[in-house]
């Protein structure tokens, strides 16, 4: 059997295994999340859910519906495990074709800009009302070397293509990690990053800044006005912080080497504990520091920049927070934030800057690259 056939074959009890009713809670969770707008518009969009689920959605054990299959489905081999854990890999975008060769289809990705060679599960004839230059929106897992489309994808005419080069800027723009699958804009925003880095120490005099909540949103505009005059660019016309940015006592404003901008609130009171490590004896010390640390969506660079001005503190810290007596940050400091933090030791952290797309461009009016 090719792969192709026993990819169709094992994506149909997939789907059949994630809706047969032994996940009704969980599916009927995602369904109303992505039906709270109203009800689907067509086949695209109601089969959307559902394919999310099978493929991404995390269950209460943090395992996915395909964790689960290939854990319970008897029978598979080697290569059918591989391939079906592959598709926890979703490639999401707005696609334009470029060329129909039989069964395949070569699609150009305006979120990312590589380009698929795509296959269906319905065949060759799925093809047959394609023609380069129209576009689809929808959904790739992998297939091999190669691509397979899951779900329905929504397809348009050539003629739709600037409404949606404007969806694929907004796609890539809200997710920039689909974006950077593509080396080359990820080598790209790395370097503009560098260069923001540069700008902001330039005006700050630090790339550690701590500033009251209340005086973020201002200082921040004046700088990216200035960054705008050296670096080039508009300033954003508006700049939206989230309301616990702004009200929190203080926010350290750190633009890290490799982490990037990152603003982390109430810094001025970690910075009290570390000066003082007899504080985590108070609860709000402790719940702050507990948080910084356990919570896996915060960078360990605050508590990495805090450590450094005196591990031995440092170490004190950490020995009343975890109650070992004799804790010692330069022998152990990295594994424990290695424990809590995986996400951001098992590879480099992408760029925070905006992954400068051609989309992008053609929606900001910006110069192409």
């Amino acid at each position: 059997m090719s792969k192709l056939a026993r990819a169709v074959e094992l994506k149909a009890e997939l789907v059949h295994f994630a809706t047969s009713g032994r996940f009704g809670r969980e599916l009927s969770a995602v369904l109303d999340r992505f039906y709270g707008g109203g009800p689907p518009a067509d086949e695209a969009a109601a089969f959307l859910p559902v394919d999310f689920f099978a493929h991404q959605h995390r269950l209460p054990s943090g395992e996915t519906v395909v964790d689960r299959f290939v854990a319970e489905r008897a029978g598979l081999d080697r290569t059918d495990v591989e391939l079906l854990l592959s598709w926890k890999t979703v490639v999401e975008g707005v696609f334009e074709v470029r060329a129909v060769d039989g069964a395949a289809v070569l699609l150009f990705n305006l979120v990312d800009e590589l380009v698929y060679r795509a296959f269906s599960n319905l065949g060759q004839d799925a093809f047959e009302p394609l023609a380069p230059g129209m576009h689809l929106v929808g959904r790739l897992i992998p297939l091999g070397a190669d691509w397979l489309i899951s779900g329905t994808p929504a397809v348009h005419p050539a003629e739709a293509r600037e409404t949606l080069v404007s969806v694929a800027a907004h796609v890539a723009l809200n997710n920039p990690a689909w974006a950077f699958r593509n080396p080359v804009l990820l080598a790209q925003a790395r370097e503009a990053q560098r260069e923001q880095r540069r700008c902001f120490v330039g005006y700050f005099g630090t790339d550690l800044v701590v500033l009251l909540g209340a005086d973020v949103a201002a200082l921040m505009r004046a700088y990216l006005a200035y960054q705008s005059a050296r670096l080039g660019g508009a300033p954003p016309e508006a700049l939206e912080l989230p309301e616990r940015v702004t009200s929190a006592d203080t926010v350290a404003l750190i633009f890290d080497e490799v982490g990037g901008l990152g603003y982390h609130v109430d810094f001025g009171r970690l910075e009290e504990l570390f000066d003082d490590p007899r504080l985590i004896v108070r609860s709000e010390y402790r719940e702050l520091l507990s948080a910084y640390l356990r919570d896996e969506s915060v960078s360990p660079v605050p508590i990495q920049r805090l450590a450094e001005r005196d591990p031995g503190k440092a170490g004190a810290v950490f020995a009343g927070l975890l109650n070992r007596k004799g804790f010692d940050w330069e022998r152990s400091g990295e594994l424990l934030l290695r424990t809590h933090k995986p996400g951001y030791f098992s590879e480099p952290p992408l760029p925070t800057v905006t992954p400068m797309t051609a989309a992008i461009a053609e929606h900001l009016g910006a110069p192409a690259r």
